[in-house]
């Protein structure tokens, strides 16, 4: 498998297509009994067992937004590591995003009330166990602006640090301003979205 990241897409809320690479849910559905599980402890059983085809793994794809749903229900009579719940939420929130949000103009789907409810209380979850280091600043204002709480995620954009990512902070509060909510292209076929250079 290819590992070129050229000619990416990238969105605001971490939705990464990379033409070259595959796109592997970390969480997958057993085609056999319908359970869900997150692939690393599946490669882990896996991993010493010679008939086992570890490469196939990379042909998986991603999970619906449904299929995520009907992952939660099930994990959620499990006892998850705090990664696993947050890996989870994270997956059900980016999904949600593809599925109702990502292209509203072009979109007919509406979301349930259940949908909804389900989506805002990711995001309090995703919230309360984020990292608080400089690494997930922007993921944590992009989550409080989804949410419309545009004066805490400005707080956050104007006190991170990294010179790398202001363009990104540039992008984002441009979306404050406006009080867009949706997320937003960053990157679109490798090129930095609104760019002169």
């Amino acid at each position: 498998m290819s590992g070129n990241t050229c000619g990416g897409t990238v969105w605001s809320d971490t939705r990464r297509h990379y033409p070259m690479l595959p796109e592997v849910s970390p969480i997958q559905e057993c085609p056999h009994c319908h359970r869900f599980y997150f692939i690393e402890q599946a490669r882990h059983k896996y991993s010493n067992d010679p008939e086992s085809d570890i490469r196939s793994f990379g042909e998986l794809g991603n999970l619906t937004f449904q299929q995520l749903v009907e992952a939660k229900k099930q994990m959620d009579t499990l006892s998850l590591s705090k990664m696993q719940r947050w890996v989870l939420n994270h997956q059900i929130f980016m999904a949600y995003n593809d599925c109702f949000r990502r292209n509203p103009v072009n979109d007919a789907l509406t979301p349930s009330d259940a949908e909804r409810r389900l989506y805002h209380e990711t995001i309090v979850e995703l919230l309360e166990g984020i990292d608080k280091s400089e690494d997930y600043e922007l993921f944590h204002a992009e989550l409080l602006r989804e949410t419309g709480r545009f004066e805490e995620s400005r707080q956050i954009l104007l006190n991170h640090k990294s010179e790398d990512d202001k363009w990104v902070v540039d992008a984002m509060l441009r979306h404050i301003k406006d009080s867009d909510t949706e997320p937003f292209l960053l990157i679109e076929n490798g090129e930095i979205v609104g760019s002169t250079a």
